[in-house]
């Protein structure tokens, strides 16, 4: 198993380090917008070196395919242990698919159900990331559909 901090509040990402289970981080622009003042790549490249070789995710700003893999060619750049958050879209899709071709990893965002979990992951993204609030907000049990997500990639070994 392993745990990513959810942050880009340096002061709470260092505290979660210094309990000794932090594997990750990943971000996304609401979060980077709670840092007043941050400059964005700053930041990102701040996080990258603080996790020191261990994946941070950092999301893409827009749903356009081709602008999609732009940016993540250009995160890719800032250090080895970038990850970059894709939608679970159609485009999104391709762009994964693209990225994956040249080395990127990819981590598909706003999972709500194994299906999307499936078509991610054949698309090949590196990361799924189910988002098990919501699923329980639309009164579903996220609980069930992360079990059946991990049997079915599993099974298929995805």
């Amino acid at each position: 198993m392993e745990f990513f901090a959810d942050t880009a509040n340096m002061e709470e990402l260092k505290e979660m380090i210094s309990w000794g289970v932090v594997d990750g981080c990943t971000t996304n622009p609401k979060i980077i917008l709670r840092e007043k003042g941050c400059n964005f790549e700053t930041r990102m490249k701040e996080i990258l070196s603080t996790l020191n070789g261990k994946p941070v995710s950092i999301e893409v700003t827009t749903n356009d395919t081709q602008e999609m893999i732009e940016e993540a060619r250009k995160y890719n750049t800032w250090r080895g242990n970038v990850v970059v958050k894709i939608p679970m879209t159609e485009n999104g899709l391709k762009a994964v698919k693209i990225l994956g071709a040249e080395g990127i990893k990819t981590n598909v965002t706003a999972i709500m159900n194994k299906n999307q979990a499936v078509m991610a992951a054949k698309a090949g993204a590196t990361y799924v990331s189910i988002f098990w609030g919501r699923i329980e907000d639309m009164g579903y049990d996220a609980q069930q559909v992360v079990r059946e997500t991990v049997e079915v990639l599993e099974e298929f070994q995805i």
